[in-house]
This record gives structure tokens, C-alpha cells and sequence, in this order.
């Protein structure tokens, strides 16, 4: 949305489901930038693998092209529920200074299927990768659906809607001494 006169003019900058493998049904933000202007997201389905009737999922990044749109880059293809490595995103990513990107998948994780929450790492060489940070176990809480926030530590705090000692869900606290990243 851009403002002009009077009110906002609306322009589309991407349509998902263009191409084979592509991301679908582009998940509930928040969408992030980093300092080039690259645009960050997931979709809650699509991707080159298949959970169920349709695809697990993806992290994608949106370049933008002088005077030719936008470029699409899918970083990370969400895989199957045999993994244990979660699937099916429901809320965006949020990027730390280092460019990593932090977020939650509803399902998936080897305990019960109830989500996890992961880290998309930025590596010199221009590749990314995935690490389960956390897998919910029904107990701790279930079904990650919220965006992740950082705390002024650097801990990462969400909620997930299911799970905990009365089913009702969680706010939950992941401190990055126990990710391993101090």
C-alpha cells in the first residue's frame, strides 16, 4: 500500500503458485526485511514436498528487481511429518542482526506432531540451514501458531494455541543459551 492523495493505492508484488515447487497460501505475517530491502516470509503450503494433500510449506525471500518486479527465492522447503522436523507454518519470521531467520511450524516435531520452533541460519556461501531449536510435546504446548518475538536478551517468546497442563496453551520463553548461539 502506498499512500497518494486521498487515500492508498494497492499493488500486488508477488503471486505464489506460479510455478512448480512454488509456495502457496502465504502465511498470517509478519512479512520482514532486512537491511537490502529483501522481503521474508513462509507459506503455510506449497513447496516441493508433499504432507498430506498438498505441500509442507516454505521459507521464501523476495528480491526486488530495478524496474522488473520482484524475484522469488524459496530458502527452505518444509518437509514431511516422518522427519520430525515440523511443517505447515502459520506465522511469518523474524530475522536477528546476524540475518537468520526465527519462526514456528504448527506440525511436526518427532514427540506428538505438535510444532516446533526453528532457526533458518544465513551461511557464508549464500546457503541456509534449518535447525529445530525446540519441539513441542503436548505438556509444553502445542500447535505454534503466533509469530515469535525477541525479548531484551535475545530469548524468543511465542504461544501456541493447544497443549500445556490444561490444554488451553502456552506463552513460551526459548533462551538462546540453550539454542547453542551465545
Amino acid at each position: 500500500m502506498t499512500p497518494v492523495p486521498g487515500g492508498w493505492k494497492a499493488e500486488t508484488l508477488f503471486n505464489f503458485g506460479g510455478s512448480q515447487g512454488d509456495g502457496q497460501v502465504p502465511s498470517n505475517g509478519p512479512l520482514v526485511a532486512d537491511a537490502l530491502g529483501n522481503i521474508y516470509g513462509t507459506t503455510f503450503s506449497g513447496g516441493s514436498n508433499v504432507c498430506g494433500n498438498g505441500g509442507c510449506g516454505t521459507i521464501y525471500r523476495l528480491t526486488q528487481l530495478p524496474g522488473k518486479g520482484w524475484r522469488e527465492a524459496i530458502l527452505y522447503n518444509f518437509r514431511p511429518p516422518s522427519t520430525g522436523s515440523g511443517y505447515n507454518p502459520t506465522a511469518g519470521v523474524i530475522v536477528d542482526k546476524a540475518g537468520n531467520l526465527y519462526g514456528t511450524a504448527a506440525y511436526g516435531g518427532a514427540a506428538c506432531g505438535c510444532g516446533v520452533v526453528y532457526r533458518l541460519t544465513h551461511n557464508s556461501n549464500n546457503t541456509w540451514t534449518y535447525t529445530v531449536l525446540h519441539q513441542f510435546v503436548n505438556s509444553d504446548g502445542a500447535l505454534p501458531y503466533s509469530s515469535l518475538i525477541f525479548g531484551a536478551h535475545g530469548n524468543l517468546f511465542g504461544t501456541t494455541v493447544g497443549g500445556g497442563p490444561y490444554g488451553g496453551g502456552v506463552v513460551f520463553e526459548i533462551s538462546r543459551a540453550s539454542d547453542g548461539t551465545r
